[in-house]
């Protein structure tokens, strides 16, 4: 096993059968804002939150969801907290109508600053700008394909890519163990 193997973790689009979820919503029935998973902010679990089945498929373990949240099994969940450092993830219970298991939403806290700009693919303009009229992403990257600085991600498992939020990168070590619990759901693309 190498210690400078990470893995971006993307939805399976191979499974053709498996469930959609829709956007969470909170208690007073307020949709989750988009891509707040992803920012590294810890979640008032307090705050308890319900999903639904927007497509009905099969369920799968490591599901992505609504705009980008990703629904863990809270087995596969438990295996995850048991593996990484404290403070690296955070599971945010919640309720999936209709799921005949319970599920937690993966709110990742570790932003990792190690995109290989001289590796990494980029869209044509590599940068959102206030010419593109999005002034929540000026700055973040436009990526087609990642690739990350190994020395830089050392000593993370499990983290977002700083200035591209989308991005989920596990180690190799996590990745395994997702495999060795058969995650179902997504893949893994090699991106150091």
């Amino acid at each position: 096993m190498s210690d400078k193997d990470f893995y971006k973790i993307g939805i399976d689009v191979r499974n053709q059968e498996r469930w959609f979820l829709d956007q969470p919503v909170d208690d007073s029935g307020q949709e989750v804002v988009a891509g707040r998973f992803g920012m590294g902010h810890p979640w008032d679990v307090n705050n308890r939150l319900r999903s639904r089945v927007r497509e009905p498929g099969q369920a799968v373990s490591f599901s992505l969801g609504g705009l980008g949240d990703y629904f863990v099994k809270k087995t596969l969940m438990d295996a995850l907290l048991a593996a990484l450092p404290d403070g690296t993830v955070q599971a945010v219970p919640v309720d999936i109508e209709g799921a005949a298991e319970p599920y937690e939403i993966l709110n990742v806290l570790d932003i990792v600053d190690c995109v290989d700009e001289d590796r990494t693919d980029f869209s044509l303009f590599p940068r959102w700008t206030v010419e593109d009229g999005r002034p929540e992403k000026i700055g973040d990257y436009r990526i087609n394909t990642l690739r990350i600085n190994p020395a830089a991600a050392a000593g993370h498992e499990l983290f977002r890519v700083k200035g591209w939020l989308v991005g989920l990168v596990c180690s190799e070590r996590i990745r395994d163990l997702l495999i060795s619990r058969e995650v179902t759901g997504v893949r893994f693309s090699l991106v150091s």
